[in-house]
């Protein structure tokens, strides 16, 4: 069931987003009572995409200090936990934390790193939400060009 980890190119963007996922919902509603913008929506359609998502992304780059990005994240959030959950209560929604990863394969650069700090694993465990990691290989030394 687990992916392999997949070469991505010559550039490291790590990134982190949280999102409202569901079925079919006014993704307006979710911006409004959060008073925060999403930086994408998508609107589930037949075939692709499969369900309604509202996103919150935070760039990183190729910073590989990811934990200063997921407080940036929580600070944005967590003063909001009561209107999450009553958002998913009342549309029936899922939220989650996503962390795209890019790995330099060049063994002089150091890993991505992030820390789960009591704050974050309280934010999350408060809003049920789950958290996943897609990690891709970036290749900045050029191994893999032909």
């Amino acid at each position: 069931m687990y992916e392999k980890l997949t070469y991505s190119g010559t550039e490291c963007n790590n990134y982190l987003y949280l999102s409202f996922d569901g079925d079919v919902f006014d993704t307006e509603i979710i911006s409004t009572e959060l008073d925060i913008q999403p930086t994408s929506v998508m609107i589930k359609k037949s075939p692709v995409p499969k369900s309604t998502s509202w996103k919150y992304k935070i760039e990183a780059g190729s910073d590989i200090n990811l934990e200063i990005y997921l407080n940036q994240l929580v600070d944005i959030f967590e003063p909001k936990i009561e209107t999450i959950n009553r958002l998913k209560k009342t549309l029936n929604l899922e939220t989650h934390l996503q962390f795209v990863i890019y790995i330099d394969i060049n063994p002089d650069f150091s890993t991505p790193y992030f820390g789960l700090n009591k704050r974050t694993i309280n934010f999350l465990s408060m809003t049920e939400t789950e958290v996943s990691f897609d990690l891709y290989k970036a290749d900045t030394i050029g191994v893999f060009i032909d």
